[in-house]
């Protein structure tokens, strides 16, 4: 068969060649799980679509979708697909109460200018309880499959430049903005996660992302019923109060790829106990990605040596580099080993990465190579030029995944994409992003919005959030960042178990131990130090870590402190 040119004609192949016999699991627990096979899904996406085209919606609409966690997804993304629609996901769980979910549809439905909402019965009570007024009609799935005729959907006329989905950004650097992905670009995602991860007809891809952000829908949707490869779906949350769940569905369903942040990998590590390792089965593993946060070397090899009894090949794990704007940029390729080099640290504040035989040297992990369809630089981001191997720089892509830019947002898009370099006639993608190539390994940095400069110094946050955690098994996920007009010229928020500790324990002393550590390893003049309840520290839907919104807490004084010092002891 000819390659497809839309995420319709991807889903029609694949039911053609597959039928039910592959498709989508999801487990709600470890036991108790759903299958909607391909041939299933093809139908429920053309009753939808013929619903939607029953009820007045068109080619160019947008269709925000606010679902309970289920397959419903996955019929929600094709039916509105298949409607020639732009699918809109929302989040719907980890967001508080009824009154925080429903605004948050609704700015997402301002946003998009959506034309429809679609809800489910559950999730409409949800939103009707918060009383909040939402901006578009409300329609439940349940209806449009009820009401809708599979055989009498008629393909909509559009190609691969069409608008498929807006993925609104977590706002973790920024104001949230609708980014734009069209079939082609979705397409050329899939190709390019066959390249690097192998995913395929014979894959089995299990993961637990949430299905509203790009990652999650893309490698536990979009990507196997491109490619025709089962997958295996769970919750955020299941994941969250049982992270060892993960590692189970992987083990029960010989899973082959997965993917996690690097937050996830060390919450593996610390609950995994021998017993529960000995009842697990990673060798079916081929690509354990790595990726949505800073990958952490000592966090992979935790990993690694933890679950090497139940078969994990730590070639395996796949560090890798992907946004919302750009999809995959890089990648471990498969059946390789990992890099990690020791460089100077000192030369790195610098902008240089120089290998050192040092044993105190900093330790960094790569994120391998882009494939074949995509083109990475490392600009010099004032004057707008590459640099030479081994200096950091800011990452510009180039490929075929690439955005076309924020929805109705012209210009946040021109401050994005769009972008030349002397001598170069391609397009590219400014990512925000500190990197460095060398050896042809691209490693990342930091983030140039995010970036601590001292006294000429670039000091990186994920740096100094990593060596506050690792201080008492009481620390947690920590959020770094540069303090304007402030005695302190740096500021550490850092989560903290008190369950973790003995009952006699002294947590001015663990403060002046955060404290006195980043002022030494850093070189800090001095540092606020502020230790709050687990959760407290924002994060997006996949745990990356939200540094700018932590710090507009702090200024606004509205952070929940336990106990801080520097910030205003309590």
């Amino acid at each position: 068969m000819s390659s497809p040119l839309t995420l319709i004609e991807a889903l029609q192949r694949t039911a053609a060649v597959h039928g039910d016999d592959r498709g989508v699991t999801y487990h709600l627990t470890v036991p108790e799980s759903q299958f909607r096979g391909y041939a299933e899904l093809d139908r429920h996406a053309r009753t939808i679509a013929d619903a939607l085209s029953a009820g007045g919606y068109a080619v160019g609409d947008r269709a925000v979708v606010a679902l309970s966690p289920g397959l419903a997804w996955a019929d929600a993304l094709f039916g509105i697909l298949f409607a020639g629609l732009t699918f809109v996901p929302a989040p719907t769980g980890g967001y508080g109460d009824a009154s925080a979910l429903a605004s948050r549809v609704a700015g997402i439905s301002r946003g998009s200018d959506a034309t429809v909402i679609i809800t489910d019965a559950a999730m409409r009570a949800v939103l009707d309880e918060s009383g909040t007024e939402l901006p578009a009609p409300v329609v439940l799935l349940e209806d449009l499959l009820a009401s809708g005729s599979a055989g009498a959907w008629s393909a909509p006329q559009i190609d691969g430049e069409t608008t498929a989905v807006l993925f609104f950004t977590s706002g973790s650097t920024g104001d949230p903005k609708g980014v734009i992905g069209t079939h082609s670009g979705l397409l050329a995602t899939v190709e390019g996660c066959d390249e690097l991860f192998g995913i395929g007809p014979e894959s089995t891809v299990v993961g637990w992302a949430p299905l509203h952000h790009a990652m999650g829908l893309l490698l536990q949707v979009i990507v196997p019923v491109a490619s025709g490869a089962r997958t295996v779906i769970t919750t955020t949350e299941l994941f969250q109060r049982r992270p060892l769940s993960w590692l189970q569905l992987i083990s029960l369903y010989r899973g082959t790829v997965s993917v996690a942040g690097n937050f996830a990998y060390a919450l593996c590590v610390q609950f995994a106990t021998d017993e529960r390792v000995a009842e697990l089965d990673l060798s079916s593993l081929t690509t354990l990605i790595s990726g949505s946060e800073p990958v952490r070397p000592e966090t992979v090899a935790a990993f690694i040596e933890r679950f090497a009894p139940a078969g994990l090949d730590p070639t395996t794990i796949a560090p890798a580099l992907g946004m919302t704007e750009a999809m995959l940029v890089s990648c471990k390729p498969i059946g390789t080993g990992f890099v990690v080099r020791r460089v100077d640290a000192d030369r790195l504040e610098q902008g240089q990465l120089v290998p050192s035989d040092d044993d105190s040297a900093t330790r960094v992990i790569s994120n391998g190579r882009p494939p074949s369809s995509t083109t990475i630089r490392i600009v010099d981001a004032e004057a707008g030029e590459p640099v030479a191997d081994g200096t950091v720089g800011e990452i510009w892509i180039s490929s075929p995944m690439v955005s076309p830019g924020y929805f109705r947002r012209p210009d946040a898009t021109a401050e994005t994409f769009g972008h030349r370099l002397p001598g170069d006639d391609r397009s590219y993608m400014r990512s925000g992003d500190l990197g460095v190539v060398l050896d042809g390994e691209l490693y990342i940095t930091g983030r140039l919005k995010e970036l601590i400069i001292l006294r000429g110094r670039n000091v990186y946050p994920q740096d100094i959030e990593a060596a506050a955690s690792a201080l008492s098994p009481a620390l947690g996920i920590a959020a770094a960042f540069e303090l304007d007009d402030h005695p302190a010229p740096v500021g550490i928020i850092v989560e903290y178990d008190t369950s973790e500790l003995p009952d006699d324990h002294d947590h001015e002393q663990l403060l002046a131990l955060v404290g006195a550590e980043l002022v030494r390893r850093f070189s800090l003049p001095s540092v606020a130090v502020g230790l709050v309840a687990p959760g407290s520290v924002p994060r997006t839907a996949t745990g990356k870590v939200r540094r700018k919104p932590t710090r507009s807490l702090v200024e606004a004084d509205s952070v929940p402190f336990l106990h801080a010092s520097g910030f205003g002891a309590r």
